[in-house]
Order: structure tokens, then C-alpha cells, then sequence
């Protein structure tokens, strides 16, 4: 990669931004199509969001990508939102039109990658528990009811957030009116309510199982657990899904297929899928788990 002063610059907004994997990814991706483009990790602090945003026109960043805590607190900063990332009031990433900010919320496509990648067909969606009520769950609500999950507990230490987010899902007609159903996020409640749910998504910054919020016990109905973050693979959740015969996934798909997404934002050409898969799985160190092994006959 050359840089120059032709080279398009995009980048990450977010803080911390030391443990992405992000710039691997794209800048992969930008050798293999052999675009003059730069992908770059930019620390962005809560207090200096406002003057961030308002360099990416005058610095002519062709776009940014953001992460927490700035998907939902960089949206007034925006001339313009596309569907979901209006629904959601939640952006994570950034095209910039010639001065004009478009904010799109790729984590949606990036969460239907990971479920079309890992379980396709294999077993029907049909009640999904979530774990949180923040930013990425609002995307990954979004996402599921577009998979065709018919009903969705939300679980969250704070109630009306969990309410909230049931609120739009349902005003929205995302989901039905009485498919979706909130309960308290404690080391009490989850017991019974988790019991007949199918696939198990936590969206939380911390592990459930440390915090002790996930039952022990076999859980019949549960074909999958799927953990949005990505640094830990075999973290407690994870571990505690494999125990139970559960397959068990990280964020490491969705990732990717959000990043796919921004790719063609930004660059306005097809992703190189193969190569930014690769990138990460260097970045990572891990490979991926075939389904068969949890699925086989």
C-alpha cells in the first residue's frame, strides 16, 4: 500500500480503538482490489465526538466507522440516516457525500451474516432471548425479526431501557404485538424465561455466566448461543453453551459481514469477502466451527 496525496482515508471512530480488528480487515481488502484507500484507528473521547465528526468533511475522510459509545450519540452530528439507522437512532458507520454525513447502521447486515453463515437452515428461528438492551441490541433485534425469529425476550439490568427497546420493536411492527416480552437482568429471573428459548444472544459488555445470571442446567430447546463479543472465543459463555451441548459463537461473523457492508459504502465496489475473512482469522488466531459438528444428522 502507497500512500500519497491521492489516498483516501477512512477510518474508526470509537474509544478505546487499540483492540480493533478493523483496520486489518480493510485494508486487506483495499490491497486486494488495489484501491488507494487507508483504513485508520482514530481515538475519539466522549467530549471530543462533535469536533470529530466535523472533520471527517473538512479533512475530506471519505468515511469512519464508529463504535462505542458513540453509535447512538453521533447521530445529531448527521445530515442524513438510512432506514435503520433511523429506526435505531444508532449509526456505525459514515459515508461522506461530498460534505454531506450519511449514517448507516451496518450491524444489522452484519448480524443476518452471522446467522445465515453459521446456521442457515439448519434449525428453524423461532423464540430468541437477548441479552442487553444497548445499541448492538437494537441492531441485532432488528436483524432477527428480519430472520424470521417470531418472539424476543430482552433482558436488561435497567427495565426501561429493556422496555424501550421493546417499545420501538413493537410500534415499529418489527415484531407483533405481544412477541415481544421483558424481564429483569438478575441472578434470579432468568430461570424460567430462558428455558424455551431456541437461540441465546448476549449483548452485554460483560460475561453472564461470571456475573451469574445463566442457569446451569441442560437447556433442551437451545440450539445456539452467540456472544457479540469477539477478543474472548472461549470465553465463560462461551464455554458454559459448548458444556451444554449448545453451539456456541462469537462476534467474530458479524464483524465481518458489517465490514463487507462498509466496504462497499466506502469504496462503492464489492467486497473481497475471502480476503477480509482471512485477515481476521489471522488477526484472531482462531479458525471458525463447522456446524456439522453440532448439527451432524
Amino acid at each position: 500500500m502507497v500512500i500519497n496525496g491521492e489516498t483516501k482515508v477512512v477510518g474508526l471512530f470509537g474509544d478505546p480503538v487499540s483492540h480493533s480488528f478493523s483496520p486489518a480487515m480493510h485494508n486487506a481488502a483495499f490491497r486486494e482490489r488495489e484501491l488507494n484507500f487507508c483504513y485508520l484507528p482514530f481515538r475519539v473521547r466522549k467530549d471530543d465526538l462533535p469536533a470529530a465528526v466535523r472533520a471527517i468533511a473538512s479533512l475530506g475522510l471519505r468515511g469512519v466507522n464508529v463504535t462505542a459509545p458513540h453509535k447512538e450519540a453521533v447521530v445529531p452530528y448527521l445530515d442524513e440516516l438510512s432506514p435503520e439507522a433511523g429506526f435505531l437512532k444508532a449509526v456505525n458507520t459514515i459515508e461522506n457525500e461530498e460534505g454531506k454525513l450519511v449514517g448507516y447502521n451496518t450491524d444489522v447486515d452484519g448480524f443476518l451474516y452471522l446467522l445465515q453463515n453459521n446456521l442457515g437452515n439448519v434449525f428453524p428461528l423461532e423464540d430468541a432471548f437477548l441479552l442487553g438492551a444497548g445499541g448492538a441490541a437494537g441492531a441485532v433485534s432488528l436483524a432477527l425479526a428480519k430472520a424470521g425469529v417470531k418472539s424476543l425476550v430482552v433482558a436488561n439490568r435497567t427495565i426501561a431501557r429493556a422496555e424501550g427497546l421493546a417499545s420501538l420493536l413493537i410500534r415499529g411492527g418489527i415484531f407483533e404485538d405481544g412477541k415481544v416480552s421483558i424481564v429483569k437482568l438478575d441472578k434470579n429471573s432468568l430461570r424460567e424465561s430462558i428455558e424455551s428459548s431456541t437461540l441465546i444472544i448476549n449483548a452485554l459488555s460483560e460475561d453472564p455466566v461470571e456475573l451469574g445470571f445463566l442457569p446451569q442446567q441442560n437447556l433442551r430447546g437451545c440450539k445456539a448461543a452467540i456472544d457479540l463479543r469477539y477478543s474472548t472465543p472461549l470465553a465463560p459463555f462461551g464455554k458454559w453453551a459448548e458444556n451444554n451441548g449448545i453451539l456456541a459463537l462469537n462476534g467474530l461473523d458479524m464483524l465481518l459481514g458489517q465490514g463487507v457492508k462498509a466496504f462497499e459504502i466506502f469504496t462503492g465496489e464489492e467486497a473481497p469477502l475471502r480476503i477480509m475473512k482471512e485477515a481476521l482469522q489471522n488477526a484472531f488466531k482462531i479458525g471458525y466451527k463447522p456446524v456439522e459438528k453440532f448439527f451432524a444428522g
